[in-house]
């Protein structure tokens, strides 16, 4: 849950005192009225002696009654207490109270002169009574507009969320497409320009009827740069687009994925049963975007890894726990640094993506130096 800001909570609380202390003396009100007329219209036709007592008397100490209910109730801050034994005391407190000052006033005001402990009894009964319920249906009040402010501010974050989310899938969506772009526009143009040079050279000197064996290196280097373009450049745009082997399952692709690695470094994938029995291409239930988002985790953490090395080696591990894929990727390279840690823009993008499903991504130290980057990405999110 989002904090609101100091000024955001000070209307808040505002609003919710002055729809507690409003509601309370608009119901407290309404009973004081008609007990008054109730008393002094009905009852006197069967009490004589009540049709003396003057109905403004009444009404007197029970608008003094209401006025000490709310003064209570703003005095005790009650709209701000979250506990409901808090609540219970509070409002009993303050009933308490009105209904002493209400017997108090019934007395100066002639209402009774000599009552009895019936009269009593009955009266202070009656009007802690009507005062907890009054209160009661004030701070129901103020719980009902709290919850639907509440509700309303989740479904303002929600939208938010949403339109956030739109907009990072658009640039990641920008970003793949520029990489892909600058690799076709650079070094492989670059590469298919000198090849065509090359050719358009042999070209003339076959054409000529003057080939030579400098015509023959020439073919040969043509291939090789042929072959390099097509195991280095249109390959590694490939895999911006979508990993390799990606759908034989996500152990292949990272398995793939590791095999690119220097020899010199030293990897090991570790791989759950849980893990193995979701990626069953067969009769899996991983996702394809599942198995795609796991995969750039895994790639995020290899490039983090050589980038920031040297590391001597690299662990991978892939689980499934609790509904959620596990991912981690541990190097032994430069002692974590959590200041540049939170520069590297390739994981705080990645991040941002985890978070769209629900998921975490943490940058921490490793076991004993390097990094650990682990993620966990909630299953079955469309």
């Amino acid at each position: 849950m989002t904090e609101t800001s100091p000024a955001v909570a000070r209307a808040d609380d505002r609003s919710d005192r002055i729809t507690l202390l409003r509601s309370v003396a608009i119901v407290a009100l309404g009973y004081a009225f008609g007990a008054s007329l109730q008393s002094s219209y009905i009852y006197s036709s069967l009490v004589p002696a009540w049709a003396r007592v003057s109905v403004w008397a009444r009404l007197g100490a029970n608008a003094v009654a209401v006025v000490t209910l709310v003064v209570m109730l703003a005095v005790m801050n009650l709209h701000r207490v979250r506990s409901i034994p808090r609540l219970v005391a509070g409002t009993a407190l303050a009933s308490l109270v009105t209904a002493v000052v209400r017997l108090a006033f019934q007395l100066v005001l002639g209402v009774y002169h000599h009552p009895t402990r019936a009269d009593v009894t009955a009266e202070l009964f009656g009007g802690f009574v009507l005062a907890a319920i009054s209160a009661g249906i004030g701070i129901w009040s103020v719980f009902s507009r709290r919850n639907a402010r509440n509700r309303a501010r989740a479904a303002e974050r929600e939208a938010v969320h949403v339109e956030v989310a739109v907009r990072a899938l658009e640039q990641e969506e920008v970003r793949v497409r520029r990489a892909v772009a600058e690799g076709l526009h650079g070094t492989l143009q670059q590469k298919l320009v000198l090849v065509e040079a090359r050719l358009a050279h042999v070209q003339q000197h076959v054409e000529a009827g003057e080939a030579d064996a400098q015509d023959a290196g020439d073919l040969r280097w043509v291939r090789a740069e042929l072959d390099e373009a097509r195991e280095i450049d249109v390959r590694e745009m490939s895999r911006l687009l979508y990993p390799e082997r990606l759908e034989l399952g996500l152990v292949p692709a990272v398995r793939a994925l590791l095999g690119r690695i220097p020899a010199s470094i030293a990897t090991r994938l570790a791989v759950s049963p849980a893990l193995r029995s979701l990626d069953d291409p067969v009769a899996g239930s991983l996702t394809t975007a599942e198995r795609l988002l796991a995969a750039r985790v895994v790639e995020e953490g290899v490039t983090n890894s050589l980038k920031h090395g040297p590391a001597t080696s690299i662990a991978v591990a892939l689980d499934a726990v609790d509904g959620a894929l596990v991912i981690t990727v541990e190097n032994d390279g430069e002692l974590y640094d959590a200041a540049l840690a939170g520069t590297a823009s390739g994981t705080a993008r990645l991040g941002h993506r985890v978070a769209l499903i629900g998921g975490t991504l943490t940058l921490s130290p490793g076991t004993s130096r390097g990094a650990r980057l682990e993620a966990r990405l909630p299953l079955g999110v469309d």
